[in-house]
């Protein structure tokens, strides 16, 4: 999801500064999903965002320290936000990919159904890639001289084995909200 969608959909779930962002982008939930940004970048694409018209912002006077500009969602910016996250969702080769987390927590501008479909989707890609990550295929690698193969190969089954278990986590994590959301 572009830069700009993941702040028109703050900005369209609570009036905020530009401030307010980058310490949401900063906090544990914004390093989880791994946007990365400084706060000239974060000003420029409200500018953007403003230009195009899914925004509109107000000042507030604050005492003694600068004003604020206050950005609110308008409503070209909402339905450009819900034709984002209506395209269809294509799960990345990646399950590190930060890309189904950022529509999972926009997923209060979709239908219920839509966001069955989006966990859904992400499952049945999550399930098929461990399947296919545990049917992994081992082979002798051509290492250089003096690298230890035995300890090598276990250093890369310990890796191997890290990845598996977090796939399984994520695998289980989907499986529990499918089933709440079902109820």
């Amino acid at each position: 999801m572009k830069f700009e969608h993941v702040l028109l959909g703050f900005v369209a779930m609570r009036p905020c500064t530009g401030y307010d962002l980058k310490r949401w982008l900063n906090s544990e939930m914004g390093r989880m999903i791994r946007l990365r940004t400084q706060q000239s970048q974060i000003y420029r694409t409200l500018g953007r965002m403003s230009a195009d018209g899914w925004i509109d912002h107000t000042v507030e006077h604050n005492e003694g320290r600068p004003d604020s500009k206050v950005y609110r969602v308008t409503a070209a910016g909402e339905r450009e936000l819900r034709a984002r996250l209506a395209e269809p969702y294509v799960p990345s080769p990646d399950f590190g990919d930060p890309e189904f987390l950022i529509r999972y927590t926009f997923a209060i501008f979709l239908t219920p159904e839509e966001q069955i479909a989006l966990v859904r989707a992400e499952l049945d890609a999550r399930r098929a890639q461990a399947e296919r990550f545990r049917a992994r295929e081992i082979r002798e690698e051509p290492w250089l001289p003096g690298v230890d193969r035995a300890r090598m190969t276990r250093i890369l089954d310990h890796v191997h084995d890290y990845k598996g278990r977090t796939l399984d986590t994520h695998v289980r994590w989907l499986e529990e909200t499918l089933a709440e959301l079902t109820r």
